[in-house]
């Protein structure tokens, strides 16, 4: 209540300061300005007279000087006249006036306030704040500010290869990004254009099959099914075709096959692919469904621990993404190219550990030649190599790639 107080009455004040000269008599000021021109106007006559008498000035010139003078005596009486002509308020009715506004705006802020506002909403003492929290919302307010942007660029891709559609590298980085904003029934779409004009690839019907499957809650179609079998045909040991395939298996019901087409798949993976722990967690559920350990079998099926060839890595965007990106504006695809970039750097913020992340981000921002982020990622990376299993061999394969890139 105090707060209101003083919040009202400060209102108040401001406003009685505003309104102070509404208080002044209507009649007083055009008068007291017509006096003193005409009293100037006089002494103006006593001098003319006197400079008359003393020589200074011709007859002829002091009747002229004289006539000019009356002139604006008139005038200045006419102009009175006309000012203090009407009606004006009287003065206690003006103070009301002014004394009812002074009342009346605070009264009617807090009126305003009391219905549209939240005056039982409590304070919050930074110590009561939960910090964490406002922070993931403005995380996720910027993200949603990147991904609406990503959405725009992405349909502006998506307008240009419908005029020329045989680009098969186009729409692969379209459908990958609409997976990336979760817009799977367009990522599909853009998936099976490519499809169109490429020959057969198992990292297309992987994408395809795997947009089907998200978009049916995580069961595997049949039609989804046949299009991971494809995959494997051209590529046995392709991990998104083994990893669906087990899972199909699993949903139908035979476990025991489910269980094998995943330990060889793990038995594929590299120690640092992103989806060793969905499937390391995938095996332990089986395993407690057929009451076996989920270590002891995990350790049958080890990961590689030799890092990919360099040309086999995920680096993340470069010169490649941005040719296939050729069909916007230098503009457009520039702003897509460092809207995914971005998006990498964000996820590394949260997993500040994943060493083989910094690496590819290195990679994206020496493609994209940004000199301050590049120098931050080095210097993450460099943080991240220390806390690896083995920092050295993460050490080194950090200076072989400062090598590489000429850093």
């Amino acid at each position: 209540m105090i707060f209101w107080i003083t919040i009202a009455t400060l209102s108040a004040l401001s406003l009685l300061v505003l309104l102070k000269p509404l208080m002044k008599s209507a009649e007083s000021a055009p008068a007291d300005t017509a006096e003193s021109d005409l009293a100037v106007y006089k002494d103006q006559l006593e001098e003319i007279e006197r400079d008359l008498s003393a020589g200074n000035l011709a007859p002829t010139q002091a009747e002229t000087a004289k006539l000019e003078i009356q002139r604006r005596i008139l005038n200045a009486s006419d102009g009175q006249s006309s000012t203090t002509s009407g009606n004006p308020l009287p003065a206690p009715a003006i103070r009301a006036l002014v004394w009812g506004l002074v009342v009346s705006f605070p009264l009617g802020g807090i009126l305003l306030y009391l219905q549209l506002g939240s005056p039982d909403l409590g304070g919050q003492p930074f110590a009561q704040r939960d910090i964490a929290a406002e922070q993931a919302t403005i995380i996720n307010q910027q993200e949603n500010a990147r991904n609406s942007e990503m959405l725009i660029l992405a349909e502006k891709l998506e307008a240009r290869l419908k005029q020329d559609p045989e680009k098969p590298d186009g729409w692969m980085l379209l459908g990958s990004t609409y997976a990336e904003l979760q817009e799977f029934a367009r990522a599909e779409e853009a998936f099976r254009n490519a499809e169109k004009f490429s020959p057969p690839s198992p990292v297309i019907y992987g994408a395809i099959g795997e947009m089907l499957v998200v978009q049916n809650n995580g069961q595997v179609t049949n039609e989804a099914i046949k299009l991971f079998r494809q995959s494997l045909e051209l590529d046995p040991r392709d991990a998104r075709g083994l990893y669906y395939s087990g899972l199909a298996l699993a949903q139908a019901g035979d476990t025991n096959s489910a269980l094998q087409v995943w330990l060889t798949l793990r038995k594929t993976t590299q120690e640092d692919d992103p989806w060793l722990p969905v499937l390391d967690s995938r095996i332990g559920e089986l395993a407690d469904t057929l009451q076996l350990n989920a270590e002891e079998l995990i350790a049958t099926a080890p990961a590689l621990s030799a890092a990919l060839p360099e040309s086999q890595r995920p680096v993340g965007p470069d010169s490649e993404d941005m040719a296939a990106a050729a069909e916007l504006s230098n503009e457009d695809r520039q702003a897509m190219i460092n809207g995914m970039v971005d998006q990498l750097a964000e996820r590394l913020e949260a997993t500040p550990d994943d060493f083989e992340g910094w690496l590819r981000l290195i990679r994206s921002y020496h493609t994209l030649g940004r000199g301050d982020d590049l120098a931050t990622a080095l210097e993450q990376a460099e943080k991240a190599a220390s806390r690896q299993a083995d920092a050295s061999l993460a050490s080194t394969q950090l200076q072989d790639l400062k090598k590489e890139l000429d850093l």
